[in-house]
């Protein structure tokens, strides 16, 4: 077991470069320390967690699977889907693929940061390259290199204080698609990124801009499926209401598609008018007009990401989960309130004023060379062009208020017709979980914490509600609210071994995922409108419930099933140090520390706790209330694990 928690490293030969001068200073080293796990970090907790595959549920019939699947083994394990049953009932299981639980070890040479003001940019104009790099001793430039057609431009950047870099470059009226590739302080770490310059009558053409009204339309389509499923089992009086609340979706919409159509013209007339003048775009309005294309590439692509979360299907047909559904549908819009409100109409007046400075452009102009800005163009009737546009967009903002453009529908949903047909228990859950690394001499090597907090709900048809059991669905929706890590590189066993004592390694930086000190989810503890909060809340998990409420025994049983979204790869701690051997050369190195899913350890912590009992106050109203711990190893051991939870849910 012991070999099983420990982590081996490997010792590799140094670059030939390296072993001259090795040579020249005694060979006191032989070698660069350059270590990879070679066990999975996520497979070393898990020795010490109880396995998924206990969750207690019954699993279908191993046998049967076998005589009906004839998938080839290797296909089999990338399978993330499993049929089980829970007390008779089948659900459909989510687990991780392999690819999902090989969280590991890595290292990296070097860190290094890369973005663009723009994925396009019009003849003759200009695009902010900026990003961060480490900044150590004489590791303090960047060499950024940007190739297109019949370019190549090489420039060494000097890095500010705080290991930020920042640099313009200028198009000229060669379009095409180029490449940025910058270079890191140590000279290893390199990042690359692409954007094409372009005519502007290339960007503003006829299907400008195409996506935004395609996916506006798709995900008014799915809004109307969902409602057209609930519908069918309310009440007329809530239908009509539900349709009156639906017309005025359908008005905003509108509205929205007539914008984008207004847009499209006052693009192409603003092309036209370049043409034909000849003349340069001030960099303001080159700015802005960017802003517009890129605010609204942004805006079709967060649309289509809403597209998947519709595809979804509901956890059971019952018309709670419904509910569900249509809040999830209504979500894709509000993507809408923050574009309009904030940045489409702020771009328009902008360009309508002649005023206001893109941000790419003063960033340019605080930490680079100053723009030159010769309003040698014609601002007053680029602002007659977008006029239309702007009193678009600002009817639509008045229009969406703070409803957006189907909060309205959202709000109807949870609030009355929940309410009148579904059984709903919410409230809140609370978790923690710590995790210890020790070496052979009982010192800790890595540590690690995170504190997660969310909002639980369960929900149930009433009229479903009269039988022994009562079978319910929810979920527990939240976020990590802390990250607690810490690192001793040196004290690990094979770090030790490999070294021999002869590698110093000093820290230079230490990157924890971030997190955010409230709980998005607590806002809506329905769970509706889950995959908006996913989208600005860092860290964020959804895991689905099955529950069996117990009339008689007065008791309430929950089956973790599945996560719909859980902890993305890029939630990581990560150390940056410096790696000095005996040639008395720095080394810069990324390290990345993995941290398990949310999923993962819930579920071990409610394994074997899973029964909460139901108390009923003096006028009858129905909560549940919880706390569990869950500890493995001890301070004497390699590995030690702490996991604690609570959970309090009163029905509604």
């Amino acid at each position: 077991m012991k070999q099983c928690y420990s982590l081996f490293l490997l010792l590799v030969t140094a670059t030939v470069c390296q072993a001259q001068v090795l040579k020249k200073l005694g060979d006191k080293v032989k070698g660069e320390v350059e270590w990879r796990a070679q066990r999975k970090a996520g497979q070393m907790i898990d020795q010490g967690l109880d396995s998924l595959v206990a969750v207690p549920k019954k699993v279908a019939d191993k046998k049967a699977a076998k005589k009906t699947d004839t998938t080839p083994p290797k296909q089999q394990q990338q399978k993330n889907t499993n049929r089980t049953e829970v007390n008779g009932t089948k659900t459909q299981t989510i687990t991780a693929t392999p690819a999902e639980e090989e969280e590991e070890l890595s290292t990296k040479d070097g860190y290094l940061t890369l973005e663009l003001s723009a994925e396009e940019i019009f003849t003759n104009g200009s695009i902010l390259i900026s990003g961060e790099s480490i900044r150590y001793k004489n590791f303090n430039q960047v060499e950024i290199t940007v190739t297109g057609p019949s370019v190549t431009d090489i420039r060494k950047i000097t890095l500010a204080t705080d290991g930020k870099y920042y640099a313009q470059w200028n198009a000229s009226n060669i379009t095409g698609d180029y490449t940025v590739i910058v270079k890191g302080s140590d000279k290893k770490a390199t990042q690359s990124a692409t954007f094409s310059v372009e005519e502007l009558e290339l960007i503003f053409d006829d299907e400008w801009p195409e996506d935004n009204i395609k996916a506006t339309n798709k995900a008014y389509d799915n809004l109307k499926e969902a409602v057209a499923k609930v519908e069918g089992s309310i009440s007329p009086k809530n239908k009509a209401e539900l349709d009156k609340k639906m017309d005025e979706v359908k008005d905003k919409v509108n509205d929205a598609l007539k914008l984008f159509k207004d847009l499209n013209t006052a693009g192409k007339q603003t092309a036209e008018l370049v043409k034909k003048s000849g003349k340069k775009l001030s960099p303001g309005l080159a700015g802005n007009l960017s802003d517009l294309n890129n605010n609204l590439a942004e805006h079709a692509r967060t649309m289509k990401t809403f597209e998947k979360y519709a595809q979804q299907k509901p956890q059971d047909n019952t018309i709670c989960e419904y509910f569900v559904m249509v809040n999830e549908a209504c979500a894709a819009f509000s993507a809408f309130t923050n574009f309009w409100s904030t940045s489409l109409k702020t771009i328009l007046l902008n360009i309508t004023l002649d005023k206001g400075v893109p941000k790419a452009v003063d960033i340019i102009n605080t930490k680079t060379t100053k723009i030159e800005a010769p309003h040698d163009f014609f601002p007053k009737e680029i602002g007659k062009i977008f006029a239309t546009s702007k009193l678009d967009a600002e009817s639509l903002t008045t229009k969406l208020g703070k409803a957006g453009i189907a909060g309205d529908v959202t709000q109807y949903a949870s609030d009355v017709l929940l309410k009148t047909y579904c059984g709903v228990f919410k409230g809140e859950i609370k978790h923690d979980y710590t995790v210890d690394f020790r070496n052979k001499d009982g010192v800790t090597w890595w540590k690690y914490g995170v504190v997660m907090q969310g909002a639980f709900t369960l929900r149930y048809p009433k009229d479903n509600s009269n039988g022994k059991i009562i079978k319910m669905k929810g979920n527990m929706e939240g976020n990590a609210t802390k990250f607690t890590f810490y690192e001793n590189i040196e004290a690990e066993d094979g770090f030790q071994d490999g070294s021999k004592g002869k590698i110093e390694v000093v820290e230079l930086r230490v990157l924890k995922p971030p997190a955010v000190p409230f709980v998005s989810s607590l806002n809506d503890p329905a769970g509706f409108g889950a995959a908006a909060r996913t989208l600005v809340t860092p860290a964020c998990f959804i895991i689905n419930l099955d529950a069996e409420y117990d009339v008689d025994a007065n008791n309430i049983k929950l089956f973790v099933n599945g996560a719909l979204i859980d902890f993305s790869p890029a939630v990581v701690n990560q150390v940056i140090f410096a790696e000095i051997g005996g040639d008395l050369f720095q080394y810069i190195k990324r390290m990345t520390f993995p941290i398990h899913k949310a999923y993962r350890t819930l579920s071990s912590v409610l394994y074997k706790n899973n029964e909460f009992t139901i108390d009923k106050d003096a006028k009858g109203n129905l909560s549940f209330k919880g706390k569990a711990n869950k500890h493995l190893g001890s301070k004497n051991d390699k590995l030690e694990h702490d996991l604690n939870f609570s959970l309090f849910a009163k029905k509604d």
